[in-house]
């Protein structure tokens, strides 16, 4: 018995670990040298990049819920997220569906991202921070622990945004 369940189209490279309990679903692609933690959940779809670290209890890909009196109706289906090359996911991180995360980003432990949100390459997600959708956050960004970056906002490049900033 397998100590994770994948689906049978699911597309796994070489040298890439899975931990226990873990659910790889449809149409996921995860690339060469990759560690999965334990409990990670993989929505159907996603897309994960070579040399990818993902911790335990995080899930990726998920579809946002939409209560009765939201502002965003649900448009149906996103599209699959995107993790790109040497990321590293904390632990109890949440990636929406349609969010694409470039190369060498780093999502601390707790952290979420919400659906419709780009974050480019060699940025830093703080434990805690959230990134609500429809945002854009340029490459080489910090921000901290606790850092709240609310819907359709534009971070450019290079910025830092301080702890507990909203």
């Amino acid at each position: 018995m397998s100590p994770y369940y994948m689906h049978e189209s699911a597309r796994i490279g070489p040298g890439t670990e899975i931990g226990r309990y873990s659910v790889i679903d449809q149409d996921v692609s995860i690339g060469k040298g990759c560690r999965i933690g334990s409990h990670v959940v993989l929505h159907p779809g996603t897309v994960i990049g070579d040399g990818v670290r993902i911790d335990d209890h995080s899930v990726i890909g998920k579809q946002p819920m939409r209560a009765k009196r939201s502002i965003f109706k649900d448009e149906g289906a996103l599209p699959p997220a995107r993790i790109g090359d040497g990321c590293m996911i904390g632990a109890l991180v949440v990636i929406y569906a349609g969010a694409e995360i470039g190369s060498q980003v780093l999502v601390a432990d707790g952290a979420a991202i919400r659906e419709d949100v780009t974050v480019g390459e060699y940025t830093i997600v703080g434990r805690g921070a959230t990134i609500e959708n429809k945002c854009r956050v340029g490459k080489k960004c910090k921000l901290e622990t606790g850092s709240y970056v609310t819907a359709y906002s534009e971070v450019g490049d290079f910025c830092f945004i301080a702890p507990m900033v909203c």
